[in-house]
């Protein structure tokens, strides 16, 4: 081989069985696992690209099978279109280790006694530490009233009859319907947050969207400022964050998709993951999370059908520009993961 290889930028270890390292072909999405410890020696050296004569580590063999298996790729191909792009998260959802047992299958005790005891004891091991059991807001400008919210009939058919626009009125959505979407996609948040403040230990690892925050970009919206604010879902209002961004700037958030200009309001969903990750301990937190990402998502799509705006998500969202842009913490695990654009949509002809 003459050919410079790189460990491939497609590829994801994970603790497979028997506590051997195992990895997933991000190409294909097969799984394999390669001799452990050497496997990890060959990916670390070749995450800078080497000539294969230019080392003898590895026998010309380990490298085949290597290469094969999808570990080594030729250096400079293009595979490292996540990374570039920022869309490294997506890809974990895709690839996430799913053999965990969960706790309440680790065992044999399945008797309903036997299970309370499990669930009570592992409770009991949170309480010690509960500093993220309490929500706080991120933003801390001033508050916006926003008007008592519309009210929302949500229909099953929502989910199939919508359809994503990219086009908008060139009139501005009511303050009205930005309030009825932003409270009624955020009723779960207030259902979480009585049940903590029940006291009933078991209410407290009661996860449904803990992670969220809500952040709004208002663009044009009647008898609202343009600007960048966090929506507080407890006492309905939004919290000053910035002044409105340039078109330009936003754009760049999701990847120079302009179609998130115009009319309307953007919806940014930030994640803490830390507050998440101190309620999960495990690594398939990361497939949760992303899961209610787009759940979230759906209950702004479906709200805003309901009242007669339409819009479309992606997440495909540049973490540090959409960070900068929403002001967020730089050092508190605390990332933007989605977009959803809403406004009246753009009447056909």
């Amino acid at each position: 081989m003459t050919t410079d290889l790189s460990t491939s930028p497609l590829l994801f270890g994970y603790p497979g069985r028997n506590g051997r390292l195992a990895f997933c072909d991000a190409r294909a999405g097969t799984r394999f696992r390669l001799g452990g410890e050497r496997a990890a020696e060959l990916l670390a050296t070749f995450v800078e690209p080497h000539t294969a004569a230019d080392q003898d580590e590895f026998t010309a063999d380990e490298l085949e099978a290597a290469r094969a298996a999808g570990m080594l790729v030729p250096a400079g191909e293009p595979l490292d279109l996540w990374e570039r792009n920022g869309w490294s998260r997506p890809a974990y959802l895709v690839f996430s280790q799913m053999d965990i047992p969960y706790l309440e299958l680790d065992g044999d005790g399945t008797d309903s006694r036997t299970l309370i005891g499990r669930r009570r004891q592992a409770v009991e091991e949170y309480r010690p530490d509960e500093r993220h059991r309490h929500r706080r807001l991120l933003a801390e400008g001033e508050a916006v009233e926003l008007p008592l919210p519309a009210e929302v009939t949500l229909r099953p058919s929502a989910l199939t009859s919508r359809r994503s626009a990219r086009g908008f009125s060139p009139s501005p959505p009511s303050a009205e319907q930005l309030a009825g979407v932003l409270h009624a996609a955020t009723a779960a948040f207030r259902t979480v947050a009585a049940d903590r403040a029940s006291g009933d230990p078991f209410r407290l690892l009661n996860s449904f969207y803990s992670w969220a925050h809500v952040f709004v970009v208002v663009q044009a919206v009647e008898d609202l400022p343009a600007g960048v604010f966090e929506y507080d879902w407890a006492e309905h209002r939004l919290v000053t964050v910035a002044g409105p961004p340039d078109d330009d700037a936003l754009a760049a958030c999701v990847q120079g998709q302009r179609w998130v200009l115009g009319t309307g309001f953007v919806v940014f969903l930030v994640a803490d993951l830390r507050g998440y990750a101190w309620l999960y301990r495990h690594s398939r937190a990361y497939l949760h999370v992303l899961m209610q990402v787009g759940e979230l998502g759906q209950e702004l799509l479906t709200a805003a059908t309901a009242l007669g705006l339409a819009g479309w998500t992606t997440p495909a969202v540049h973490e540090s520009r959409t960070a900068a842009l929403l002001q967020l913490p730089a050092d508190d695990a605390v990332d933007a993961l989605s977009m959803v654009k809403l406004g009246l949509p753009k009447r056909r002809r």
